[in-house]
């Protein structure tokens, strides 16, 4: 199974929040949204990286996973 971070939106009670989580396919990610994790800062900056590739991607809806659109 592939993987990538992706950034989703959820609503909570203070209204909308973003977060960068794992996506598996396209129906499973991560209850909680990630944070940077290495066991060297040569990782640390791989898995940074990575994280950075979310922003490429269209924003998720935290609970369907699909696309929010933007509105025009």
């Amino acid at each position: 199974m592939t993987w990538q971070y992706r950034v989703m939106r959820w609503l909570g009670d203070l209204g909308y929040g973003y977060g960068i989580y794992e996506f598996y396919g396209i129906d499973g990610w991560t209850k909680d949204s990630m944070a940077p994790y290495g066991e060297t800062l040569a990782e640390l900056r791989a898995d940074y990286e990575l994280m950075a590739e979310a922003f490429k991607h269209p924003v998720l809806d935290y609970e369907t996973g699909k696309v929010i659109r933007r509105k025009k």
